[in-house]
Order: structure tokens, then C-alpha cells, then sequence
């Protein structure tokens, strides 16, 4: 198999080969099914991670109208890859996971409570009296017998609750967890709750190869946070059952596999259909690259997030967006949105050894720009860096 061939396929599985015709509910909801989870981030330099994923997908759209998904009970979060937005529909599997993490007690939170242990059952009956809370308001209000609540340990007392599945979030609020009783967050929703912890393992391993398109073992398990060790015996078995069929890429020392319902899709992309022709900003977070082995195997692309490392030691910039360019990734932003101002500044723009200045790299960047300034309602655009002049005058003398 070539490169290119697992490239447009990793492009078309996770959806940024081309965009829907709307961008309405009906759109975001078939993107997250299609991509499986969005990851949660809380830094916000241009839009909060998930924004940015849902961004490259469906272009233009109502962020209130994601945040919607959550409210009404379309999407639960769980912890999966990371923290995670996942279709309810999934629950189940998710269920029987945190049923097993129930038999075992949670040390690290447990540590962090120390002697305070009890702050859980009152939390737990705070939540089940006054219906859903965040963990700011329980600054706010007596703790039962022993005076104000310390925010710390009630905020401890919550994830440990939530990590069990025995609290969920119900709505945010400006990106606030609000959480609830599992039974009310889920009541109406008809789930069958009969998986088993196999089960979930399995689901695991065949939809993270599932949402990658062709991947090696390790990479098929990090799209669920599972070990690899368990993802190779599930692989193996699917193998046996003929569902899966190994597949030798070119330039890869591993072996790779493909779900036998790609095996169409595949076909029809080495027949030149589904063509990536976009050109986009990715999130960090984004589900395409997640793993960053992968990202060098396939795209020769070595990313890490410099968010937490000093200024005087980062290479691209603080927070750095890569460049989807059809089904390669060309280069790499590092924005920040000037809210007050209507302001979007690009502090660099860098292009990969040896991509070079074309105009269709160039009309590309300004649609994916102006989209990117439209999104987050800015007025002005900056390019402060740029490797390439003549992409730089381009853009410039575009945006003025």
C-alpha cells in the first residue's frame, strides 16, 4: 500500500476530504458519529479545541449549536482518548468500563482527599438534592457540620464521583462542567446497558482502526487510550474472523490493518474518487494526528504541542495550528484572535521542508483564512512571519 493511498484514506475516514452541504445539528451530529469523539481542551487562544475540530469539518456553523449536542443529551463526555465529547448512543460500552472501575478504589483521588474521604457521600448527596452543580458553587455554599466547603477537595470529590460514572455532566456553562446524577442525566434515553468489559475492549480496538483507515496496532489503540499488548490480541482475533486483513505500507517497519468494510472506500480512493481538495487549520487535538509516531510514518510531520514550553525554547510558536493541504500536511499557523479588536494574528506561518510557493497552495490559504476570520468574527488579518516571501506578499496584498 502507498503512502498516499493511507493518506486520502485517513483524510476521507475522519471527514476532511470535503464539507456537507449544510452545517446545521443534523450535519454536526453525523461528523461526530463518523470521527467517534472530540477532545476537550481548556485553552482558548483562537476557540476551544473542539470548535477548531468541528471547524475543519463543516465549515462555517453555530458553535451554540455543538454546545447544544451536550445540553440535550446527543453526546455524553467520558474520559476516552483524553477528555472526550461521545455520542450517548456509546454509553453503553463506556458503562460497562466504569462498572469495572467501580471494584476498584481510585488512589490518586482518594490520595488527594487524604482524611477528608467523607466530602464524597456529602457531594454526592448535595448533587442528588439541588439537581446539577458546578464545582465553583460549592464555594458558595455551607457544608453540612463542618462550616464552608474548600472548593479543592469537593472539586476531587466530583471527578472521583464522575471517573465512576456515578455523577455525569449535564450542560457547561462558558465551558463550567455542571454535573448530575447518572440516572437523571440519561433518563429517556432507552439504553440497553448489557456490555461487557470484553465487549468494550473490542468496540475499542476495531472503531479506533475504523475511524484511522489502515493503522498499525499501536496507533489503531491510542485512538481509545487502550494498551497495546490488549490491541494486538483483539486485532489478532479479528484477523482469524477475516474482518480484518493486514496490509504491508510502503516505508512502514510495522504491519498495518484495515477494516474489511474500508476495503470499498479504499478501492474508490486508488480510483481517484473522494479527493481531498481543502485546504485547512488543524487543532492540536485534532483526531487526525493524535498520534505523533504515526504522524512522522505517514506525513513525515514531527508535532509537539508547545503550549508548556518556555518561549525562548519553542520552535513554531505557542499555540500551533498544522496546515491540512488536501491530503498532506503543508505547514503550520500560530494564531491568536484579538477578540477586542476583531484582530487575527498569524505571529508565523511556516512552511514543511520542501513545499514550495504555488498559486494553489496560495488561493487555498485565503479561503481557509477568511473562513478562519468569519468563524471568529475578526475584520483585520496579519501575517507577522512568513518563510515564504512570496506567500507572504500574496497574502498580504489579498487581506491588505
Amino acid at each position: 500500500m502507498s503512502r498516499a493511498d493511507v493518506k486520502r484514506l485517513a483524510v476521507c475516514k475522519q471527514g476532511l476530504h470535503q464539507r456537507p452541504p449544510q452545517s446545521g445539528t443534523a450535519e454536526l451530529k453525523r461528523i461526530i458519529e463518523r470521527i467517534g469523539l472530540l477532545q476537550l481542551d481548556s485553552i482558548s487562544v483562537v476557540a476551544r479545541s473542539h470548535y477548531l475540530v468541528m471547524l475543519a469539518r463543516a465549515g462555517l456553523y453555530q458553535p451554540a449549536a455543538l454546545d447544544a449536542l451536550l445540553d440535550s443529551g446527543f453526546l455524553f463526555e467520558s474520559w476516552a482518548h483524553a477528555a472526550c465529547q461521545i455520542p450517548t448512543a456509546h454509553y453503553p460500552y463506556f458503562h460497562a468500563y466504569m462498572q469495572q472501575k467501580q471494584l476498584k478504589e481510585s488512589r490518586w483521588h482518594l490520595d488527594k482527599l487524604g482524611d477528608d474521604q467523607r466530602i464524597i457521600a456529602e457531594v454526592l448527596a448535595a448533587v442528588r438534592e439541588q439537581g446539577p452543580l458546578s464545582s465553583k458553587q460549592f464555594a458558595n455554599q455551607p457544608r453540612s457540620k463542618s462550616g464552608w466547603w474548600n472548593w479543592k477537595p469537593a472539586k476531587v470529590a466530583l471527578e472521583y464521583l464522575f471517573d465512576r460514572g456515578e455523577l455525569m455532566v449535564s450542560h457547561r456553562r462558558r465551558f463550567q462542567r455542571y454535573y448530575d446524577l447518572s440516572e437523571r442525566v440519561l433518563a429517556g434515553k432507552a439504553l440497553r446497558l448489557d456490555k461487557t468489559l470484553d465487549d468494550y475492549h473490542r468496540w475499542t480496538i476495531e472503531r479506533g482502526l475504523r475511524h484511522l483507515g489502515i493503522a498499525t496496532v499501536g496507533q489503531a489503540a491510542d485512538y481509545y487510550r487502550q494498551p497495546k499488548r490488549r490491541a494486538a490480541a483483539i486485532l489478532n482475533d479479528l484477523l482469524a474472523e477475516g474482518e480484518v486483513r493486514a496490509v504491508e505500507v510502503e516505508g512502514w517497519d510495522e504491519s498495518a490493518y484495515i477494516h474489511r468494510s474500508d476495503l470499498p472506500l479504499l478501492a474508490e480512493i486508488q480510483a481517484g474518487q473522494h479527493s481531498p481538495q481543502m485546504t485547512l487549520f488543524l487543532s492540536p487535538f485534532d483526531n487526525l494526528f493524535w498520534h505523533r509516531q504515526r504522524n512522522e510514518m505517514l506525513w513525515d510531520f514531527h508535532y509537539r504541542i508547545e503550549v508548556y514550553t518556555p518561549k525562548a525554547k519553542r520552535v513554531y510558536g505557542y499555540y500551533v495550528m498544522p496546515i491540512l493541504h488536501r491530503s498532506e500536511l503543508v505547514g503550520r499557523i500560530d494564531p491568536k484572535v484579538e477578540r477586542k479588536r476583531q484582530h487575527l494574528i498569524f505571529h508565523a506561518l511556516h512552511l514543511e521542508p520542501g513545499i514550495q510557493h504555488s498559486a494553489e497552495l496560495e488561493q487555498g490559504l485565503v479561503r481557509a483564512i477568511a473562513e478562519f476570520m468569519d468563524f471568529h468574527h475578526c475584520r483585520t488579518f496579519e501575517l507577522r512571519q512568513c518563510g515564504s516571501p512570496r506567500l507572504k506578499r500574496g497574502l498580504q496584498k489579498h487581506f491588505g
